[in-house]
């Protein structure tokens, strides 16, 4: 595996930077599949689906907004 680079804006990193490694490899995995997804398609509304599918995602393995606004305002 290769590692890249996103930018993301200051909350997401902190939250990212205290999250379990176990969290960080769960989206890890889910991002790499998603983005592989994208780039094949190449379509812009699938960016869309892709944020919802990510969050449909994330909210079944528990990581819910209200748990991601909890986290990002205790970094506060």
């Amino acid at each position: 595996m290769e590692r890249i680079v996103l930018e993301v804006d200051d909350k997401v990193a902190k939250a990212w930077r205290t999250a379990s490694v176990k969290l960080k490899q769960e989206i890890g995995g889910v991002m790499n599949q998603q983005i592989a997804a994208i780039i094949d398609k190449k379509e812009e509304t699938d960016i869309i689906q892709f944020l919802n599918e990510l969050r449909q995602e994330m909210a079944e393995k528990g990581l819910t907004q209200e748990i991601l606004d909890v986290i990002l305002k205790d970094e506060q």
